[in-house]
């Protein structure tokens, strides 16, 4: 099986958002063409996503609505502001529930996953019918007491020992037939969450099956894979009321992705067979009350692209007197890189940061793009927004795609920003293309650690720690295709491109990685000028937010 194919979404899955109680929930659904049976929703695990359902979602979505939604603080959901218990959880998937004018659901739900199962069939008794819990620990106080000392939040340390960690934890639980591209993905889904991604441990291990579990008489049936959670789990069968434990010894993290069929089939015979259905009407818990406030991130949507869906995400409202801002980021990473300077810059005007197709939450190509590739998607997303003129800002590669989409598309483009100009003579540009390579994956995890002490060396010592390692996060989501970009940016012809450029162009030289081939931009640029921040490198967006909004905020409102 060719590697890529477990980092594609698959092409009946899609994706999309609603407005929950915490700000917005991102999810992905399979629909069949008919009516279909009862629609299943499956809950992840912590730290993880619903991206680690989307095989068994594609398998199910043939003959009913098969969804998956990010828990808040996951995937691309909004976190809380304070740390969230299994019943807020719970509420949350209810209300994703509601907002697709789902009814009746079965439930299938993995570790964390599993306790916001039960939770959810008690606020909703009437809306859950039939329940699947992967794993269903049962721990003693000593193993408690462990797991949450094992599971604290281990910071960001500078050495990438957090990093190692988790490999090393996955590793152990890792079946012979599971691919390492596959350990590679959950890794990477398993950073998205940041600084409070133990916040599903947390609120996990402070609810119990030995509680919940008897509380529950719908159908439920419990698999019990050869995972981290195998000896509490087989405690669990003298507490249902209404189900039964299946061992899976072939089975550990991963069998998802290795084993769709069987476990689509074991879903199907359960959720299709007899069952003794919950018949009794029974008081409902209730979901707990909705928070006063929300966490708003800014406006996220898909939207129709040439190779799939694009991720965009969107600050602001069109003003009058300021044209649209457009940002596109480096390689390889994401929009997420922009979020407070989107915030910033959206205060006056509206402000689009893309995902590059292949990165962050937008579909990879089918084969290897070039930069003109990349600016023809961003100019048919300035289309599909309606925007008719419009700023647009590049950081390194996405410096690339912003002068390839002002010279295609003139009368769209007024003023360009650059977040260095990157003119390499020959012997760097060989090197560079030497140095580029496809995702290596390492046994024991040592491709990731070097790669996180790599790219911190870039970042000044103002540049909070959380920042790099969000970063560094999103530069895993390119997986097998993440070298793209950085193969387009090097066979760009900047050094011929760049004096074609008619629109004012303003140029940003941090001291990056990049600053020594800037400054050869000066002789260059027709109406332009290079603008030196000498004291900040990467993450200078972050920790000098207004400051640099300032610089680029003067240089497009400028006559």
């Amino acid at each position: 099986m060719d590697e890529s194919a477990y980092w594609r979404r698959p092409t009946n899955v899609r994706r999309s958002y609603v407005e929950g109680r915490f700000g917005q929930m991102h999810y992905r659904i399979a629909e069949p063409m008919g009516a279909g049976r009862v629609p299943v929703l499956f809950i992840h695990s912590s730290p993880s996503s619903g991206r680690m359902y989307e095989a068994v979602l594609a398998d199910l979505g043939r003959d009913r609505i098969a969804v998956a939604g990010d828990t808040p603080g996951f995937g691309d959901s909004d976190p809380p502001l304070a740390p969230p218990e299994i019943p807020d959880y719970a509420a949350a998937h209810g209300d994703l529930a509601d907002a697709l004018g789902l009814t009746q659901l079965d439930l299938v739900g993995y570790h964390t996953g599993s306790k916001v199962c039960l939770e959810l069939a008690q606020q909703r008794p009437g809306l859950v019918r039939r329940i699947v819990l992967v794993s269903a620990p049962v721990y003693s106080a000593e193993e408690l007491a462990r797991q949450k000392v094992d599971y604290a939040d281990p910071g960001v340390p500078r050495d990438g020992s957090h990093l190692a960690s988790r490999w090393a934890f996955m590793m152990r639980w890792r079946k012979p037939d599971t691919p390492l591209i596959v350990a590679q993905r959950s890794l990477a889904d398993s950073l998205k969450g940041g600084r409070t991604a133990h916040w599903g441990h947390r609120a996990a291990f402070n609810y119990h099956h030995a509680e919940n579990l008897p509380k529950v008489d719908h159908p439920v049936l419990v698999i019990n894979p050869d995972d981290d959670l195998v000896a509490p789990t087989a405690r669990a069968a003298p507490l249902l009321r209404n189900g039964r434990i299946i061992e899976a010894p072939t089975w550990a993290h991963g069998f998802i992705d290795v084993h769709t069929g069987d476990f689509a089939a074991l879903l199907r015979g359960f959720f299709d067979g007899p069952a003794q259905d919950r018949t009794t009407g029974g008081a409902a818990k209730g979901p707990p009350a909705r928070p006063a406030r929300i966490a708003v991130s800014g406006a996220r949507r898909f939207l129709p692209g040439r190779h799939g869906l694009v991720h965009v995400r969107i600050a602001g409202a069109e003003t009058r007197g300021r044209r649209p801002l457009m940002l596109f980021h480096m390689s390889p990473n994401s929009s997420r890189i922009y979020e407070g300077f989107l915030a910033a810059m959206g205060r006056d005007r509206l402000t689009v940061a893309v995902d590059t197709p292949g990165f962050g939450e937008s579909d990879a190509p089918a084969t290897m793009p070039a930069i003109e590739d990349y600016a023809q998607q961003m100019a048919e997303v300035a289309d599909s927004l309606g925007l008719a003129a419009v700023d647009v800002m590049g950081y390194h590669t996405g410096s690339h795609i912003a002068m390839e989409l002002a010279l295609r598309r003139p009368t769209l483009v007024r003023h360009v920003v650059m977040v260095s100009a990157p003119l390499y003579t020959e012997d760097e540009r060989a090197l560079r293309h030497a140095r580029n390579r496809p995702m290596e994956i390492r046994p024991d995890g040592s491709h990731n650690v070097e790669r996180f002490r790599f790219i911190w060396q870039f970042y000044g010592e103002d540049v909070p720690g959380e920042i790099v390692a969000r970063n560094f996060a999103e530069s895993l989501r390119g997986g097998p295709m993440s070298w793209w970009g950085h193969r387009a940016a090097f066979n760009y012809p900047m050094r011929e491109r760049l004096p074609m450029v008619r629109q004012p162009v303003l140029v940003l030289n941090p001291n990056d990685d990049l600053a020594q081939q800037t400054p050869r931009a000066k002789d260059l640029l027709r109406r332009g000028r290079i603008h030196d921040f000498p004291r900040y490198s990467h993450g200078m967006l972050d920790a000098h937010t207004d400051e640099v909004a300032g610089v680029v905020r003067g240089f497009v409102d400028s006559p």
